[in-house]
């Protein structure tokens, strides 16, 4: 590198020694500016930002090494220019001075002119290395914050509900070992994920895209929370090293039914809050982090709840509840739930928490990631139904009447799920990718994913599993109605000589019409059956709370389809979907 664009300080109250000293800078390509005492010397660096400094030890007004403090503390790590003391004190006393003082370098007078320049090369080769090393240094800094922005996008940019979820994201380094995740599945309902991986930096966010895109991809074929998490473990247990796992928050929020589901692998408690800022529900970890085990264990259930208007889902990082003042205090939950009530008070609990956490830290460095998601538990996408809300729009007899059936479906799939397999399979996604292979993509196939779900679920609850859906007209029944499902599922499994007695089918018809199409579907189950015309009555949809939450899947179905038939005392049901482009 050229040194004619150099420029050196020299500081002495010597005129005849600054003069010799500029002379020998000047025949080395410097241009010299020259101060005469330690204050004008620190004022000088101030002004010009010299790239090299020869300072001398004795001087009025401020000596060499208190100028020399103040310069390093004014340069600080960002201006390295080298600094070297000419002196005449040749005792060790004034080396040790000269170093702790923040001199790079001390040259004791007398010394030849070949000496000097000998001196002032070997200390430019240095600060020129140090200058390539800030420009590497600098390059990288450029690459990841354009990684992070890029991984920023990826990630958030895709987020389902920006308008609506609330969003805490503080990175203690450029790159964040936490991910706020959310995305619309085919029936309506809301998946969210907060997630923190070990520490935090570029190492722990090497995780982010692989769940991102898995989670956001089984979200939109459907698959539940449970499937999602069980795919993630397994997938970050064979990619993420030993030392570094993934603690996270999911939640599945079903507006038409009412219910969230919630599972806590690691992460500090979650917080079901109502419209008031009161606490309804707390959600303790159940699991390990995910990563740490080759697959979920085996009694992994989710947490399921009844939800209302204004009810609102928060998960958090321990980066807030472990955040410290300048006397190490923890900023701890009771300062977060006091923060986060008084937000959803005033419809503001991002900001609260966020004030909360500056006006405790006092811009204290900060040690971890700090992460918050706050979901409203309504409002969201509602589904489009048909003019039909009362039971007699149901066909109980024997036949559909359409006369677009006197010809042949263009295509049918078949699927019969017997014993344990209705445990470990659940169908809907497999059903729905076929169809999209076959008929490709389309906002239609949202309605048609409720329906099979809903009917399915019916099947094998109601009908398998022989569960009384009234259970879930109560907050505890409704608790109680998952955990006897969860045990009734296990006999299944485990059952093995009778399970071919318990069966579900699924039977898919398709017709095309002149302006869409028309879906036949049938769903056939191994139980007893059930008066649907009774079940209709007592459980009429109705928009305000306190409804009994038993029954409303098959209005739902009822309302999105043209035709719905009940057969065989309930044990097969017939339906048809008819879309238009």
């Amino acid at each position: 590198m050229p040194n004619s664009h150099k420029l050196a300080l020299i500081v002495d109250d010597s005129k005849m020694q600054c003069k010799l000293l500029s002379v020998l800078l000047q025949e080395e390509n410097y241009q010299v500016v020259v101060a005469n005492d330690g204050a004008s010397g620190v004022q000088m660096y101030i002004e010009h930002q010299p790239d090299l400094v020869l300072m001398d030890i004795n001087m009025p007004i401020m000596d060499g090494f208190e100028a020399t403090r103040r310069i390093k503390q004014l340069s600080g790590a960002g201006n390295l220019a080298p600094l070297i003391f000419i002196t005449s004190m040749d005792n060790e006393q004034a080396f040790i001075e000269s170093v702790e003082a923040g001199g790079d370098s001390i040259l004791v007078r007398p010394f030849s002119p070949q000496v000097f320049k000998a001196k002032i090369k070997a200390i430019q080769r240095i600060s020129d290395l140090v200058e390539q090393v800030k420009g590497l240094q600098q390059e990288q800094q450029n690459d990841a914050e354009l990684a992070e922005k890029m991984m920023s996008g990826v990630i958030e940019a895709r987020n389902y509900g920006l308008d609506k979820i609330g969003v805490i994201k503080k990175a203690a380094t450029i790159f964040s070992g936490d991910i706020q995740l959310s995305a619309l599945c085919p029936n309506g309902n809301i998946h969210v994920l907060l997630g923190d991986f070990t520490g935090h930096g570029l190492r722990s966010s090497i995780g982010a895209i692989p769940v991102t895109e898995t989670f956001r991809a089984m979200t939109n074929k459907g698959f539940s929370i449970l499937e999602i998490v069980s795919q993630l473990n397994k997938q970050l247990h064979t990619l993420l090293p030993g030392d570094l796992f993934f603690a996270a928050s999911f939640a599945c929020i079903s507006d038409h039914e009412r219910s969230a589901y919630i599972f806590n692998a690691g992460l500090p408690e979650g917080y079901l809050f109502n419209g008031e800022g009161e606490i309804k529900k707390q959600f303790s970890s159940s699991h390990p982090p995910l990563g740490i085990l080759p697959q979920l264990l085996p009694d992994t259930q989710l947490e399921v709840v009844q939800i209302y208007s204004g009810d609102r889902l928060v998960f958090i990082t321990d980066g807030i509840v472990e955040a410290r003042n300048p006397e190490g205090e923890l900023y701890g939950f009771p300062r977060f739930e006091n923060a986060a009530i008084a937000g959803i008070k005033q419809n503001q609990l991002v900001n609260k928490v966020l004030n909360s956490l500056d006006d405790f830290c006092q811009h204290c460095e900060q040690e971890d990631d700090i992460s918050l998601v706050d979901v409203p538990c309504s409002g969201w996408q509602k589904i489009e139904f048909n003019n039909k809300t009362s039971p007699e729009h149901l066909i109980l007899n024997e036949s559909l009447i359409d006369d677009e059936q006197t010809y042949l479906p263009t295509w049918s799939y078949h699927l019969h799920l017997t014993g344990k397999l209705l445990k470990t399979v659940n169908p809907i996604p497999l059903v729905m990718n076929q169809i999209n292979d076959i008929e490709g993509a389309g906002e239609h196939w949202q309605s048609l994913y409720t329906i099979l779900t809903e009917l399915f679920v019916n099947a094998l609850d109601h009908g398998v599993l022989q569960l009384n859906s009234s259970l879930k007209d109560s907050a505890e029944g409704f608790s109680q109605y998952f955990n006897e499902r969860a045990k009734r599922l296990d006999n299944l499994a485990v059952n093995t000589i009778n399970s071919p007695d318990n069966f579900v089918r699924i039977t898919l018809e398709y017709f095309p019409l002149s302006h869409g199409g028309k879906m036949i579907i049938n769903i056939k189950d191994s139980g007893k059956g059930f008066d649907i015309v009774d079940v209709m009555k007592r459980n009429n949809i109705a928009e305000n709370d306190g409804i009994k939450l038993s029954g409303r899947g098959v209005e739902l179905v009822n309302q999105l389809c043209d035709t719905l038939e009940y057969l065989e005392h309930g044990t097969s049901v017939t339906a048809s979907y008819i879309w238009h482009d």
